[in-house]
């Protein structure tokens, strides 16, 4: 087997290169991304909120002499006098102190008022009282000289006093652009609109008086000859062209979209890796000889070349665009990037692998990769951030945790590298590579450990590292229960067979017991045969085929493939043998061609290319013909086409071996038809071994049967062996006329055949066994009852050996059957009818009864305490450094920073006309927007010539951020350029400089710095300021991050309940929508409030925020609210996301995060706390309650810093701090304001609201689409057309034209109810029945054919909009709640709860039902004789085995008063022994006057149980009548299988013989009709089809009995055909006359045609 590396890697290049229309969208996607963090275009946004149409032409210039505080006075006028302020400075020295009264007396102030400290100023500065606060730099308090440096911070309120916009950005001094103030936008329509907003406010004139004093002083001190100059400034209002507003960009976006910029190939990398493993192809291909780390490097290195390339260009495109926008190139950030991108690389591949090998299933494993991508990002970016702040080792931590947060961090890293390496450490760097390689070395070992554990759906771990088990003395203990099989039950091969495989004793034991699965299996398998084991669900066959495949160990017993021991070399012995199980082992994303090619590649030697061509052709030919395109993609196919694919795929490259499991369990008809040609085609120099279930399926295409149960080989042979060695009998089927008596035909019968009695009665078909000891009187008692037929009233004679179904029963009947015990139906089924009133109470307790079993009792609560726990651990350890330091800073640096060098590049005024300001120094661009900085360095300056504002008016626009010009030899004038914020106190403080250089031009040591430090915003103020980012946060985190997992297992049951269809149950018997939600809201919300009350108690344990009792009222108070709206939005989710828990709890999850904490982060990182985003968020809880939780942290944190500074007051305590302490007067949380929860509490009920009226609509929509549709059905007619069969159209039209009182007298009458309505054309397939009591039908069709369909629509589950159904006179689209009263319900699958046992089942739907507590007890005891189920109801229904499991469905079935027992498929795949039982149980329930409708596609339980079926295909009714009829009408003629006897001395005197004998067995065939056909052979064994019109079987037996010994005949079988031949026979005796219709007929032709036809038979309703 060439099983290569070369030709692995090559299919998985082929699987990229199939996905290439996934990667060219993820490119895009990147693309459009990058484009965005790079060029930032939101941040151009931003200049749509300052439009300047109103002074676009304005060139506005006026002038200031800083002299006076009018301004500023005049719009705080209070109501009773003018406001006086004070200026407050720090430190308190007398220098200090001199210059500040000096400023304040001549700004006519109140006076100053000194501190010892910043913090104290900061502490004690009352914006009410305070002016501002003036803080000296580099001041010695010893010293009394006056410094030669005058460096002050200025520190005003966070907020204007002069304005009042709406938004918050623009009231602040840290967030304005611009210094223009715009009357609308700002509240502000005084006169003096024209000044800039620091002159407006004060700043400037604070500033310059400073200066002077200063200034005087140091002239005092060093005196100089220069004459003092003049100042006055000029407001320039002119629009700048370089749109300075913009450049208060967002930079929270770029940083957002770098958290999610790797997301998408993420989730491609997962969906196809789950893709592959959800169809189990590695454990093929590790079959085929590649081991699974092979596969897995295999499959990394080809991902790695394409996401190489992909992160590469990112991080290249990125380092080009910083180094080119920063101008400067850093090599080793370059190198630093390209060794970062392949360990990346490398972390998101085998990570992607790791989620995708834990779920399999594409969709969960994609929602789970959200949720952990959504919650590192809402988690650990935020304090990710903070890591350059105060560099904590947390983010060692951080970074290992999950690879999505690496990405911004190095982004951030890189970036500093290039534009300020000085700053970065070598921790920086090492924790983002330790991080990294101790990331990928974590997921490789969950790998390791998930591979070790998981190695796939089939392999067994012994198997796959070769290590067989130990015998021990148990293993050679036989200890078998059961009734050994006799070796005469095995039949073995031909003399000319050629055996390819053979087991000889072997045993296997359960995983984790001892307990025996095969219990000393000896088979053998020969070359040209179909080997079919047959058995029922949990008989063995599955662990059966995997030891013959070589996938698990016999623990004892040896298996051989053509003489060779398979353990001995197994790899090679595996070439001889391919399997498909329920997974068929292709790749998805590639076409027919490619998986073919791959296939016979892998199993073809490279060198022999001809025979590769022959053998890729043959293959794609034969899927061309039978399935589709060889372009088409595998997962474009239907299930059973990807099926017959895998078959070719196993046949390729001549596998001797072909072993599938269950091969057409979800195929049509068609599809399972196409399978089996191609096995027919195939199998001559091949073997096929095929496990199945299925009685039909196997007699039809079984060239040998196993039958297994139990563990143990029954029997095996050839199915005449079978019949021959098992069928001691005939049988006599005799359809007599309506209300004919059995017992003269029974009398009749007995003159020739002694005490012989019915065996199966069923309508009109009586069934009597013949022993073979009779045979000998079979002929004249068949002559004589040919002759009175008429007499006795029988219209049809039938005489068949007996069928594999019943000898497939009388072999697995199991020893253990227990005698059954049916009492008495009277008792069994009626109970005391109860009010309406008692009724919904009991309902209501029936409910709460149901939560106490099945939500109180399971793990999950523990669980989420557990998590709830370790999560807010976590996460406040991490998030200390969130919390808010007691000395905040939002410090704006203005003009020199201090550098002499600078102050150097000032070039002369007495040189220049005026000295331009160009430009300031460069802020690196990775930090944040409110870093603001208005600095100069080297190139800020130029140096023009004339007059600055003569160049001013040849300017259409402001080029400059400001100028200052000497006008004379005493004026210096300062032009400030309102449209760019902080451009004025910058200005000035280069005019004061000029001012030091004109005094003391040989002197470099005299200057001034000036800085704007405006105070703390309140916490309350929730914007995204250096001090405010983190205040809110900390808290929000924790609770944002448990909730969502606490709400989201409120999913799992109701989702589990609709999976297992115990919703249905509960439904049809009676619950009402209103006690359904109603109860399961109320036990949820109290359970939700417990978790509530845990989740409070662990916050106060771990001391977030540092919550009293009130406050932690209050978050239980919020938590509790959230949980009203929570819950009816995760009841909405449980309504479309249920076909999985685990999908419905990640998708509750990934929804409650994304409208909860990430939203949360996403408005206030992203959207800078916008108010129209707040409230638009509000509408979702999570949000809603994660601000109110917000809100109540920075009040505590308020409170905690306001008893800071209370702490710093000698009178201040607690209970007076309102009053001396500013901003510390705190009222109640219930207001609207922030920070207040009314909001929060408001949104969260209005929700809750929303939610539960979307519930109550959502079903009220369900229940009214049920039985409607948009299309016309005036327009539609029904499938009664010119080649439907007669009695359907007779059936139909019958049942049409009937009118209401004769549908009262049905029990059920069904009036032509569509199977679906069809997008196109006006053609519906109907159906069409009624049923009276004493009736039994059955819905017969092939698998996938439309019958739990028509089952679900029976009982009200899926609806119908064509047609009418009539139950008991009672219309079932307005009578539906009373007409479920009559109806017990069986569904085909699940219907039970895994965590309850069959007592709880059983007690559940009889209080729902109604049934009187005191007769519980006794129903539940009765039922339990009824199915033996005494011994386990007990245990819960998870740990029960599949039949025991359906005995319960049944049970539930029977739990009340029902006139109408529906089952889906009853006992499909049960052992004989539950069959039996429940066949017996529903014949009773018939016998008492009950009617029954089942579906099957078990002819046995049709010939037990139905009085007559609908034979049903495509949702199609194609017939219906009595199985015997059918056959008598479709099935025309008899099979006859015939058993040569083999004789010679030698093997070619045996063969010669032979050869005589068939000559002579075909002539005599070809006497009994000339068009039989040879259907089968197996060397001496013939099956032939003999195609007689009317057969009389005297006639017949008398003939085979009189040549038997002619012919050398063994033996011989003759039997009918199956009803899936029937039904192939109605298909084509439709399809010939629908080509006879669409013919063009003769004139003569066509005039009989319109004598004998009258049109097509409809209904139109």
């Amino acid at each position: 087997m060439p099983a290569t590396f070369g030709l692995l890697f090559k299919h998985n290049v082929r699987i990229e290169l199939a996905l290439w229309k996934r990667t060219v969208f993820e490119c895009i996607i990147i693309f459009i991304m990058l484009i965005v963090i790079l060029e930032n275009p939101i941040s151009h946004s931003k200049r749509l909120l300052y439009s300047r149409t109103d002074y676009e032409g304005d060139k506005t210039i006026v002038s200031h002499k800083l002299d006076d505080l009018n301004i500023l006075t005049s719009l705080v006028d209070s109501k009773r006098e003018q406001t006086k302020y004070k200026l407050a400075h720090s430190p308190n020295t007398k220098f200090v102190s001199e210059v500040i009264q000096e400023v304040a007396t001549k700004l006519e102030l109140n006076g100053s008022v000194g501190f010892d400290n910043a913090g104290a100023l900061q502490n004690q500065f009352d914006e009410r009282t305070i002016l501002a606060g003036v803080i000296f730099k580099n001041i010695d308090v010893n010293d009394e000289m006056v410094p030669k440096e005058l460096s002050i911070s200025i520190r005003f309120p966070s907020e204007f006093r002069t304005l009042s916009p709406f938004l918050t950005e623009d009231r602040l001094w840290l967030t304005r652009c611009s210094g223009v103030v715009n009357p609308k936008r700002d509240n502000s329509k005084d006169s003096e609109i024209n000044q800039d907003i620091y002159i407006r406010e004060g700043f400037l004139q604070l500033q310059h008086l400073i200066f002077l004093e200063w200034f005087h002083k140091l002239r005092t001190q060093n005196p100089s000859t220069a004459t003092e100059p003049r100042t006055e400034v000029f407001n320039v209002r002119l629009h700048e062209p370089a749109e300075r507003c913009s450049t208060m960009d967002l930079y929270t976006v770029p940083s957002f979209l770098f958290n999610f910029l790797f997301l998408l190939p993420f989730i491609n990398i997962i969906r196809n890796i789950a893709g592959q493993l959800k169809d189990n192809v590695m454990t093929h291909q590790w079959h085929y000889g590649y081991r699974f780390m092979t596969q897995y490097c295999c499959i990394v290195l080809v991902l790695m070349i394409r996401l190489v390339v992909l992160v590469l260009f990112v991080m290249l495109v990125t380092f080009v665009w910083w180094s080119v926008e920063d101008g400067i190139f850093s090599g080793i950030a370059l190198i630093l990037m390209i060794l970062f991108v392949l360990i990346f690389t490398f972390e998101l591949i085998i990570t992607g692998i790791v989620f995708a090998k834990i779920f399999k299933n594409v969709i969960n494993a994609v929602l789970f990769a959200v949720v952990i991508w959504l919650f590192n990002y809402a988690v650990f970016g935020v304090i990710l951030k903070r890591y350059w702040d105060v560099h904590g080792h947390y983010v060692l931590f951080i970074l290992m945790v999950f690879f999505s947060n690496q990405i911004p961090y190095s982004m951030q890293l890189f970036h500093r590298i290039i534009d300020e390496p000085q700053t970065i450490a070598a921790y920086d760097i090492g924790a983002l590579y330790i991080s990294a390689i101790v990331c990928a070395l974590i997921y490789i070992t969950l790998l390791v450990l998930l591979q070790w554990r998981m190695p796939g759906r089939l392999i067994s771990r012994r198997m796959l590292y070769k290590r067989r088990r130990k015998e021990i003395e148990i293993d050679n203990t036989l200890i078998h229960l059961g009734r050994l099989p006799s070796w005469h039950n095995f039949e073995f091969g031909d003399v000319g067979s050629k055996e390819l495989i053979r087991l000889r004793h072997v045993y296997t034991t359960h995983s984790t017991s001892e307990r025996k699965i095969l219990k000393n299996i000896s088979m053998r398998i020969y070359m040209g045969e179909v080997y079919v084991l047959l058995g029922h669900i949990g008989s063995g066959k599955l662990t059966l085929l995997r030891v013959i495949c070589g996938l698990k160990y016999a623990i004892r017993g040896s298996v051989h493939y053509m003489g060779e021991d398979l353990y001995s070399d197994m790899k090679n012995q595996r070439k001889v043998i391919d399997f498909r199980s329920e997974e068929n082992g292709l790749c998805p994303h590639l076409t027919i061609e490619q998986t073919i090619n791959y296939h016979v590649r892998l199993k073809l030697s490279s060198e022999n290319s001809d025979r590769y061509n022959l053998e890729r052709n043959k293959w794609i030919e034969i899927l061309e013909t039978h399935v589709d395109n060889r372009r088409t993609r595998i997962n474009n196919l239907t299930y059973g086409e990807r099926r017959v694919v895998a078959l070719c795929c196993a046949l390729a490259g001549d596998t001797k071996v072909i072993v599938f499991e269950e091969p057409t369990q979800d195929m049509t008809a068609r599809e399972a038809q196409v399978f089996w040609s191609i096995i027919a085609m195939e199998k001559e120099e091949r073997a096929f071994i095929i496990a199945t279930y299925s009685i039909d399926e196997t007699e039809a295409v079984a060239d040998r049967i196993g039958i297994l149960s139990m563990g143990v080989l029954e029997a095996s042979g050839t199915p005449f062996f079978l019949r021959a060695k098992f069928s001691s009998c005939v049988e006599l089927v005799l359809i007599k006329k309506p209300h004919v008596p059995d017992a003269p035909i029974t009398d009749f019968i007995a003159l020739y055949i002694p005490l012989i009695e019915p065996e199966n009665e069923i309508g009109d078909t009586l069934t009597y066994k013949i022993e073979s000891e009779h045979r000998p009187r079979l002929q004249k008692m068949l002559i004589h009852l040919e002759n009175d037929r008429k007499k006795l009233g029988i219209e049809n004679i039938r005489v068949v050996g007996s069928e594999m179904s019943d000898i497939y029963m009388k072999l697995v009947t199991s020893f253990r059957l227990q005698q059954q015990f049916i009492p008495d139906v009277t008792q069994t089924f009626k109970y005391a009818v109860v009010s309406k009133k008692q009724l919904r109470r009991q309902q209501m307790r029936a409910m709460f009864y149901k939560k106490m079993i099945h939500s109180a009792p399971n793990v999950w609560p523990v669980i989420m305490i557990f998590t709830c726990f370790i999560l807010i651990v976590i996460i406040t350890r991490l998030a200390m450094v969130l919390d808010v330091p007691n000395a905040r800073s939002n410090t704006i640096p203005i003009g020199f920073k201090g550098e002499e060098q600078y102050l150097k590049n000032i070039p002369d005024i007495r040189e220049c006309g005026y000295i331009d300001i160009r430009s300031l120094a460069k802020i690196p661009t990775y930090k944040k927007a409110n870093a603001i900085s208005r600095t100069f360095d080297a190139n800020s300056f130029a140096c023009e010539k004339g007059k600055y504002r003569d160049d001013l008016a040849k300017k259409g626009k402001q080029t400059s951020l400001g100028a200052v010009e000497q006008n004379g030899e005493q004026d210096i004038n300062g032009y400030i350029s309102q449209d760019t914020f902080h451009s004025a106190p910058m200005m000035l403080n280069l005019l004061h400089n000029i001012i030091i250089q004109l005094s003391y031009t040989n002197k470099t040591d005299f200057r001034t710095l000036v800085e704007s430090h405006p105070m703390p915003t309140p916490l309350s103020m929730k914007i995204n300021l250096l001090d405010n980012e983190i205040a809110h946060i900390n808290a929000p985190l924790a609770i944002g991050c448990i909730l969502p997992l606490v709400v989201s297992v409120f999913i799992i049951p109701l989702v589990e309940e609709q999976i297992s269809q115990m919703r249905i149950l509960q439904l049809i018997a009676g619950l009402g929508l209103q006690v359904f939600w109603g109860v399961s809201l109320l036990w949820d919300f109290f359970t939700y409030f417990i978790y509530s009350v845990i989740i409070v108690i662990i916050v106060a344990c771990t001391n977030i925020g540092d919550f009293g009792i009130y406050e932690n009222l209050l978050l239980l108070l919020l938590i509790t609210v959230y949980g009203l709206a929570a819950l009816p939005i995760t009841y909405v989710l449980s309504m479309y996301v249920n076909r999985s828990i685990v999908r419905a709890f990640l998708a509750s999850v990934v929804f409650q995060s994304l409208t909860g904490l990430v939203l949360y982060i996403v408005y206030w990182d992203v959207a800078n706390s916008n108010v129209i985003f707040f409230y638009g968020a509000c509408m979702s809880p999570g949000f809603s309650l994660l601000d109110g939780i917000s809100n109540i942290y920075i009040r505590c944190l308020e409170k905690r810093l306001c008893l800071t500074k209370c702490d710093a007051l000698e009178s201040c305590t607690p209970q007076n701090m309102h009053e001396l302490v500013p901003r510390c007067d705190f009222d109640t949380y219930f207001k609207w304001a922030d920070p207040g929860i009314l909001p929060a509490l408001t949104f969260m009920m209005l929700a809750a609201l929303i939610a539960l009226l979307l519930i109550f609509w959502i079903e009220l929509h369900r229940k009214e689409k049920k039985f409607h549709t948009s299309k016309k059905l005036l327009d539609m007619r029904t499938a009664t057309y010119h080649f439907d069969d007669s009695d359907v159209a007779d059936v139909k039209q019958k049942i049409a034209d009937a009118d209401m009182s004769k549908c009262k007298q049905s029990v059920f009458l069904v009036d032509q109810v569509e199977g679906k309505i069809p997008v196109k054309g006006n053609k519906v397939n109907t159906v069409s029945f009624a049923l009276n009591k004493y009736m039994s039908m059955g819905i017969f069709g092939p698998r996938n054919s439309g019958k739990s369909h028509l089952i679900r629509q029976l009982v009200g589950v899926d609806g119908f909009a064509f047609g009418e159904i009539y139950v008991r006179g009672l219309d079932f689209k307005y009578d539906l709640d009373t007409i479920l009263g009559y109806v017990g319900y069986c569904p085909q699958h699940c219907g039970l709860l895994d965590d309850l046992t069959p007592r709880e089942h059983i007690r559940l739907l009889c209080m729902i039902r109604g049934v009187t507590e005191h007769k519980i007890s006794e129903k539940m005891h009765d039922i339990c004789l009824m199915l033996n189920m005494t011994g386990w109801m007990h245990r819960k229904c998870g740990s029960l085995t599949p039949e025991k499991r359906r005995k319960v469905n049944v049970a539930l079935s029977l739990v009340a008063y029902n006139k109408i027992f529906i089952l889906d498929e009853p006992t499909c795949g049960m052992p004989s022994t539950t069959r039996r039982e429940i066949w017996n149980i529903l014949r009773y329930l018939r016998y008492c006057g009950k009617t029954i409708i089942f579906s099957t596609n078990d002819e046995l339980e049709c010939k037990v149980l139905a009085d007559f079926i609908i034979l049903f295909q495509d949702s199609e009714m194609l017939a219906i009548g009595s199985m015997q009829y059918l056959r008598y009408k479709y099935s025309h003629g008899f099979y006859l299988e015939v058993r040569l006897v083999r004789d010679g001395a030698t093997v070619q005197e045996s063969e010669a013989n032979l050869r005589k004998d068939v000559d002579n067995l075909a002539r005599f065939i070809n006497f009994l009709h000339d068009k039989s056909e040879l259907v089968g052979r197996l060397h001496n064994w013939f099956k032939y089809y003999i195609p007689v019109g009317h057969i009389v079987y005297s006639f017949l037996y008398g003939a085979m009995e009189k040549n038997k010994v002619r012919l050398n005949v063994n033996d011989y079988c003759i039997y009918q055909a199956s009803m899936n031949v029937v039904i192939a026979q109605v298909q084509e005796t439709r399809a010939a006359l629908k080509r006879r219709m669409s013919e063009p007929p003769a004139n003569d032709t066509a005039e009989r045609s319109a004598k004998t036809y009258s049109g097509p038979l409809h209904y139109t309703r």
